[in-house]
């Protein structure tokens, strides 16, 4: 699967969710596609619904980490989500979705966290910053985002 994000337009997504800025007037669109689309895109290494899956998203978190990642850098950002963060997120109330999008050109990253509410986002993201390290776990390979943008879910 992969994935678009942007004001760009087009039909052909096999979803779409559209956002508003929380504190700003932007607004953008987050198209998942079966095929990698015309001009390229991320691809979408994780999809993974979160307790309230059944829910209706109300509000979403755009991480980006910019890049370029060394590939040492985004095993230990995948080894991270998922032996440690992943699991800690879980049971969590008011998590939705989960989509981590890689675009392999740029090798850059976007983690955007579906929630019911602003106050699930600001308490998850707590819940993560005091996760202890896994063993093996080198913070210098786990440099955080370098952008964090709040937005409502439109659609």
């Amino acid at each position: 699967m992969y994935a678009t994000f942007g004001k760009e337009s087009g039909g052909g997504a096999a979803e779409e969710i559209r956002l508003r800025q929380v504190a700003g007037p932007g607004e953008k669109t987050l198209r998942l596609w079966e095929n990698e689309p015309e001009g390229g895109g991320y691809r979408v290494d994780d999809d993974t619904p979160m307790r309230d899956a059944g829910e209706r998203p109300s509000f979403a978190s755009v991480l980006t980490f910019a890049g370029p990642a060394s590939d040492a850098v985004k095993q230990a950002g995948d080894r991270a989500h998922r032996e440690r963060v992943a699991p800690a997120m879980a049971d969590f109330p008011g998590t939705v979705r989960v989509l981590g999008l890689w675009d392999p050109r740029a090798r850059r990253q976007l983690v955007v966290v579906l929630t019911t509410s602003l106050e699930s986002l600001e308490e998850g993201g707590k819940r993560i910053a005091e996760l202890p390290l896994l063993p093996g776990e080198d913070p210098a390979l786990l440099p955080g985002p370098d952008h964090v943008e709040l937005y409502r879910v439109e659609s």
